[in-house]
């Protein structure tokens, strides 16, 4: 998939990946669903769900380190900055050929452009959060939050595509 196929689908999941409310318990449910979809899958991840600024979920599984904490911090940042995923934002990045540092005035050390972060967005187009895992490769991170974000919302596998390596 090319750099602005790529774009074009985080786009995509941007509209169809949409809550109609969201509370604490809906943050519960989707906290423990990334928990156990990553056991399936043999990751070892930290994982939060922010809610208004608030952590309403967080977890670090065994294997995970303070490390991925850090990771998550950075991403959820970087959600909260650009309103994207971040794995969307290192697309952008990468297609305008620039950094985070030259674009933004960012420091690196409170902000990563790599996939496993969120946003949370409502029908009426209000972020109100996100979802962050750290811990696995930076496409694996996006994609399983992309799968449990599907599962959650009832949006049948074969009518979403999962992002794969830009080429």
């Amino acid at each position: 998939m090319s750099l602005d196929q790529q774009i074009a689908l985080c786009e995509q999941h941007r509209e169809q990946l949409r809550f109609v409310s969201f509370d604490a318990d809906d943050a519960w449910a989707l906290g423990n669903a990334l928990y156990r979809n990553a056991e399936r899958k043999g990751f070892a991840l930290a994982i939060e769900v922010n809610v208004n600024h608030l952590c309403m979920f967080s977890a670090l599984m065994p294997g995970a380190t303070a490390e991925n904490i850090d990771w998550v911090r950075r991403k959820r940042n970087m959600v909260a900055f650009l309103g994207i995923s971040s794995w969307a934002a290192g697309l952008m990045l990468q297609s305008r050929q620039t950094t985070l540092a030259l674009r933004y005035g960012l420091s690196l050390r409170d902000y990563a452009a790599f996939g496993g972060s969120y946003p949370l967005y409502l029908t009426s187009g209000c972020q109100i959060g996100s979802v962050t895992v750290s811990g696995a490769p930076q496409r694996d991170d996006h994609n399983l939050v992309l799968e449990t974000l599907r599962e959650m919302l009832g949006i049948a596998p074969g009518a979403f595509t999962l992002v794969t390596d830009v080429v």
